[in-house]
């Protein structure tokens, strides 16, 4: 019986000092969030996942992202997208034709502004941690976020971090419409030296090329 009680108190203790210790969403949101915006640059290689369950297929594509400051260079589902701060242009290399744009907002989603999923979720979001998992060797943190505005296309936002340095690992869009997008990140690094020509395009270099020119 004593054993028995020594044992109850062990494991009380422990549960009580996990609950003090373990991580709350709000801290790793905080800190994921401070350490994405002190990177110079990024660049990442991914798979983009997108789900329809009204119509009942998923469709999985491999792209690569680069960002520094607000420009940055987009390839996926055989498009290139440069943005340089100002114009962007969208570049379709199977058709040869590129679409000029210079945008008023980059407030729509993914496509209009994929540094989103790296951006500052401190604001406007409440913050659940789900807990900790292993994969492989490494160790992982799970957080699921709420948009306080209801106005939002999604309902949930999933970001899954390595616990060693919160480097992302996989952020999943849950959409009101039944359609969800997973971005799984496979490559990661920060503060590469990009230089500002790789995130302009220059039409003119592209023989025969078709010009949609929406400035």
């Amino acid at each position: 019986m004593k054993r028995l009680l020594i044992l109850l108190s062990v494991l009380v203790g422990g549960n009580i000092l996990f609950a003090q210790t373990a991580p709350l969403g709000k801290d790793l949101i905080k800190g994921f969030s401070e350490k994405m915006q002190a990177y110079e640059s990024i660049k990442a290689e991914f798979t983009f996942t997108l789900e329809n369950l009204q119509e009942g297929f998923t469709d999985t594509h491999k792209g690569s992202l680069k960002f520094k400051g607000k420009s940055y260079f987009l390839d996926l589902m055989g498009m290139e997208v440069y943005f340089d701060g100002k114009t962007k242009w969208q570049y379709i290399p199977e058709a040869n034709e590129v679409t000029i744009s210079e945008p008023t907002s980059l407030d729509g989603g993914f496509f209009d502004d994929p540094t989103q999923i790296f951006r500052s979720y401190e604001q406007d979001f409440k913050s659940k941690f789900m807990g900790e998992k292993i994969e492989g060797k490494l160790s992982l943190y799970e957080v699921e976020l709420y948009p306080e505005d209801i106005s939002e296309p999604y309902s949930i936002i999933k970001i899954t971090f390595k616990k060693q340095n919160l480097e992302p690992v996989s952020i999943k869009y849950q959409g009101k419409d039944g359609i969800n997008y997973t971005i799984d990140i496979q490559n990661f690094k920060a503060n590469q030296n990009l230089k500002n020509d790789e995130f302009t395009f220059i039409p003119a270099e592209h023989k025969g090329i078709v010009v949609v020119d929406m400035l």
